[in-house]
């Protein structure tokens, strides 16, 4: 029994023994494509506590459908002191809670020249990809809202109030052939960079 209880407590936090997360499971890893996901970026855990100077802290709500929503009035600078995930410009980040909200975004290569910060903070609600190949990561932000992807996504969630997805069912997933593409990634890019550094002229306008 004291066996059983340890390996149950290392399975870790994303664990879950509903019907709903193996079913999705199940989904998830017979979907089409030549890579799992966990083979094209990694999965970064790091977390730690902002230093006084970060600014533009990102919860749940600061990103949709692939973009990042920075506050375009204020000074940004934060004041939590909580303990926050850690991610920087080339990341996919897409939040666990609520996945029907499609709370998924790819942080642009020149976000920190943008935002003038190389580290971005985020809720400890959201997931960090790191993609292996520095382009792949507009593609994955691609797949992740697509709607086969969103429909496990929206499946496996869990939680009553709080329904949440476990990391393990989408690092588990093949990733469409389509969604690698250079084209289609480069499209991205200029689109997603774009969102970006028009909310910064704005802050600029506003004064």
């Amino acid at each position: 029994m004291r066996m059983i209880t340890r390996q149950f407590h290392e399975t870790g936090a994303d664990f879950n023994l509903s019907p709903e997360q193996w079913l999705s499971l199940s989904s998830a890893t017979n979907l089409e494509g030549s890579c799992l996901l966990s083979e094209l970026c990694d999965f970064s855990k790091k977390q730690l506590v902002p230093p006084d100077t970060a600014r533009f802290v990102l919860d749940t709500g600061s990103v949709r459908d692939g973009l990042i929503d920075i506050p375009i009035s204020g000074d940004g600078i934060s004041e939590r002191k909580s303990t926050k995930k850690r991610a920087i410009p080339g990341d996919v980040i897409i939040s666990r809670l609520r996945p029907y909200l499609r709370q998924v975004a790819w942080i642009p290569f020149n976000a920190g020249e943008i935002t003038g910060q190389q580290e971005f903070y985020l809720s400890t609600e959201f997931f960090v990809f790191r993609p292996n190949e520095l382009k792949h990561g507009p593609m994955i932000t691609a797949w992740l809202l697509s709607p086969k992807v969103q429909e496990i996504m929206n499946e496996a969630a869990t939680g009553g109030h709080h329904p949440r997805i476990s990391s393990d069912m989408l690092l588990s997933a093949p990733v469409s052939d389509k969604f690698i593409d250079d084209n289609l990634g480069s499209s991205l890019e200029q689109v997603f960079t774009l969102h970006l550094e028009n909310q910064f002229r704005l802050r600029s306008l506003f004064g």
